[in-house]
């Protein structure tokens, strides 16, 4: 993943990247990621916690509230060519008329820069960006729930919101995800933002998955769901065999898209 210089320092950026992407990593997490000892990555903490880029925990490090922008910013600016690729095949598998579910992320608003051209779709969001994208298209209609707004993706998240979206009853959902585990598990950063997305995954007749390929190697620490309820999942790489076989086991259509298609 390219990752926008912040420090001068490839370690650094390199930790903050990962940090940036997960949410949280414990110390052996980065340690075995970048290669290095346990002792370094505290060091390297340590340095990052004074400069306010990182927060420092017991065992690990999560993101500073001053570096989830640049996070969120990086992902918007990461493999973009794979998400519009993923982005289209999802819009194309989706018929006009449809009741629709839109998640928080940055591959699902390149969807909905996809779906501009349908017709008469209702849209249940809690992402204000994605909002933002559709609902200037006469042929939509969008909805957001009340809640609280999150500054850093344009999120609404709390009681209220996933009280309004177990209203609906979609007939698509689509979601990214912050990580899918080796058994399936579907993961999230966010425990207030997961609420929405299993509210949401609970109350669609479908759900469309889109996951680049860095997808299988992340990982996050709030489980919202298995691939095993999947509809379709929409990707740029075809995943290792032990969760393509999962897949296969639970008949999850795989779409591959890369920028190539």
């Amino acid at each position: 993943m390219s990752l926008t210089e912040l420090t001068g320092n490839p370690r650094h950026d390199q930790l903050l990247g990962l940090i940036g992407e997960n949410g949280y990593m414990n110390i052996e997490e980065l340690a075995a990621l970048l290669d290095v000892s346990t002792q370094t990555v505290r060091r390297d903490i340590r340095k990052l916690s004074e400069q306010g880029l990182v927060s420092r925990h017991h065992g690990g490090a999560g993101r500073a509230s001053s570096v989830v922008n640049t996070a969120f910013e990086q992902r918007e600016m990461s493999w973009t060519e794979e998400k519009k690729a993923i982005a289209q095949a999802i819009a194309d598998y989706i018929p006009d008329g449809s009741t629709v579910f839109i998640t928080i992320g940055t591959t699902v608003e390149q969807v909905a820069h996809a779906l501009l051209n349908h017709n008469h779709l209702r849209i249940i969001t809690n992402c204000l960006r994605v909002a933002h994208i559709l609902y200037k298209n006469p042929r939509f209609e969008v909805m957001v729930p009340g809640g609280t707004l999150r500054p850093h993706n344009g999120g609404i998240i709390g009681p209220s919101a996933t009280a309004f979206v177990a209203g609906f009853r979609a007939d698509y959902l689509v979601t990214s995800v912050g990580a899918i585990e080796s058994d399936g598990a579907l993961m999230e950063f966010d425990v207030n933002e997961a609420s929405v997305a299993k509210t949401m995954m609970a109350h669609s007749r479908h759900i469309l998955l889109a996951a680049d390929h860095t997808k299988y190697h992340a990982s996050a620490a709030v489980e919202i769901g298995n691939v095993s309820q999947v509809t379709a999942l929409f990707t740029d790489e075809l995943p290792a065999p032990g969760l393509h076989k999962i897949l296969k086991n639970n008949q999850v259509e795989i779409v591959k898209a890369s920028p190539s298609d």
